[in-house]
């Protein structure tokens, strides 16, 4: 590929006749002036003009502008993908899932069917489906969907057939697979279960991951991201990143976090890390357990809608804490799935652990920390871990956690106050395509604790709430911090010009009116891309 020259520097340029969110609060009368892709000085629009005569003036209309938002956990490539496989994303019934699967399937007539976003909790009973249903409308072609999670896959028959799964299969290590009462697979996989499937699933050729990454960041551009975590990949990921990143098609930054494998790990982790720039490997993701949803997540007692388990290890604990004192002596940074509160006590042990005497830069990172022990919550910040949470799946999840978890431990979930008390560095992200991406309806969430139908009444376990202003830090200086850029998420001068207005003042907006307000104007390294939108 041929390797294009950084494009120039934008000109200097003022940037006026907005409230600017910095240092956690609205500042009247501010001004900033962008030179060479960094806020070089904050003041007066005639105190700028004095200093920058020939800068270009930008007066905006009013309105709030904030750091550029960092979106702290997405997955990419699958967020670009949902356009061009079967979108099951919010459907009410396994009857409007098999109606869209026979609607793609009719535009798509050879191939795998393959797609993600069921959600059986949204259906009447709640029951898992079975391959017998999917086999009605896909016939021969062999067929597999990934629950919204990504952590279970439907299956039908054709599609369990190739991958040689019946009722002798055994179940893998750090998966299930789900059988009726004569032991026969129903076509629902569960974590590792999917790997045997998916091995079959055609992989996409390079034009493709590129046009699917490109698609996903431009998608988060239009919500306000000036960055992203990208959370899990393998090399062909990687690489497909870096021929963006050569021919200058990178929309925003992205931070990447490979999939732990060790030939991959021996590659990457003995490079350095690079300065600031619109790609760099961050560091690597591990899996401690699954998802709620799928009953995957590791818990400490057994589930109170199922007694006969208690969720799964994808990985053993013992080998992610060494696997991340390697990643940690390396100067990159381990970032760790963990769900159930036995997924994150073992995180707190592990992690901690590996932590401790590392003599790191950059803390490990504890993703979802959905459902943690009051004593474990507290722990984090002592024992050197960031937390990485999704207010959309607490808006999306709270209907069902209570029959997961029953009465008493239902109050672990979402902990997210008593972890920011506890000294845990706070970051917020969606889980793209897994929950819905927009920034602002999280923030109403994290403040409310509610869905956009308000939703508990009163709030999902209160007292956990934050305010705007912590949850504007969340996806911003905090993010930025937690990546080690402190020049990043930031309105102050020397700070890099990663910016996002919003014609609204945000820190005076009810949540009902946050969950409506679009992003506007946007700049990336003090290059304005035009609309957000």
């Amino acid at each position: 590929m041929l390797l294009l020259a950084p494009p120039p520097p934008p000109p200097p340029m003022i940037l006026t006749g907005a409230t600017l969110w910095a240092e956690d609060r609205a500042q009247e009368g501010q001004a900033l002036l962008i030179q060479r892709g960094r806020i070089a000085a904050l003041g007066t629009e005639a105190e700028l003009r004095r200093r920058a005569p020939k800068a270009a003036v930008v007066k905006l209309e009013g309105g709030t502008l904030l750091p550029g938002f960092i979106e702290g956990h997405a997955h990419v490539e699958g967020l670009g993908k949902l356009a061009e496989t079967v979108d099951l994303t919010g459907v009410a019934s396994p009857q409007e899932c098999l109606a869209r699967v026979a609607a793609w399937t009719l535009r798509n007539s050879e191939g795998w069917i393959t797609g993600r976003g069921w959600d059986q909790n949204l259906w009447p009973g709640k029951a898992f489906p079975t391959a017998e249903q999917l086999d009605a409308h896909t016939r021969s072609r062999p067929a597999f969907l990934r629950r919204v999670d990504g952590h279970a896959g439907w299956a039908n028959s054709a599609a369990l057939k190739a991958a040689g799964i019946n009722a002798e299969t055994p179940d893998p290590e750090g998966g299930r697979i789900v059988r009726d009462a004569q032991g026969q697979p129903t076509g629902i996989l569960i974590d590792r279960a999917m790997d045997r499937v998916e091995a079959l699933v055609p992989a996409p050729s390079a034009a493709q991951r590129e046009r699917w990454i490109r698609a996903g960041l431009l998608r988060l551009r239009a919500l306000g991201f000036t960055a992203v975590c990208d959370m899990g990949g393998d090399v062909v990921t990687l690489s497909a990143y870096r021929r963006l990143e050569a021919a200058n098609a990178l929309p925003i930054r992205v931070f990447s976090y490979f999939d732990w494998n060790p030939k991959v790990a021996l590659a990457e982790l003995r490079k350095p890390r690079g300065p600031l720039g619109f790609f760099q490997v961050q560091g690597a993701k591990f899996y401690f357990d699954g998802a709620l949803g799928s009953r995957g997540a590791r818990l400490l007692a057994p589930y109170a809608d199922a007694p006969d388990t208690q969720g799964l290890w994808v990985m053993e604990p013992t080998s992610i804490g060494a696997n991340a004192r390697t990643v940690l002596k390396a100067g990159y940074q381990p970032a760790a799935h963990a769900i159930g509160d036995g997924a994150n006590a073992a995180a707190l042990e592990v992690l901690g652990t590996a932590w401790r005497g590392s003599g790191a830069r950059l803390k490990p990172r504890v993703e979802h920390a959905q459902i943690v022990a009051p004593g474990d919550a507290q722990a984090f910040g002592a024992a050197g871990l960031v937390a990485s949470v999704q207010p959309m799946h607490l808006a999306d999840d709270h209907a069902w956690t209570p029959a997961r978890l029953g009465p008493e431990r239902v109050e672990r979930a979402f902990p997210w106050r008593t972890l920011q008390e506890g000294g845990a560095p706070l970051v917020f992200g969606s889980d793209a395509p897994i929950a819905d991406a927009n920034p602002f309806r999280a923030l109403a969430a994290a403040e409310t604790r509610q869905n956009d139908a308000g939703s508990p009444d009163g709030g999902f376990n209160p007292g956990h709430a934050l305010t705007r202003a912590e949850a504007l830090r969340a996806y911003t200086r905090t993010s930025a911090e937690v990546l080690g850029h402190r020049d990043l998420g930031v309105i102050r001068t020397g700070a890099v010009a990663d910016l996002l207005w919003v014609q609204a003042p945000i820190h005076t907006l009810t949540p009902a009116q946050l969950r409506t307000l679009k992003p506007g104007r946007l700049w990336v390294n003090g290059r304005e891309t035009g609309s957000a939108q």
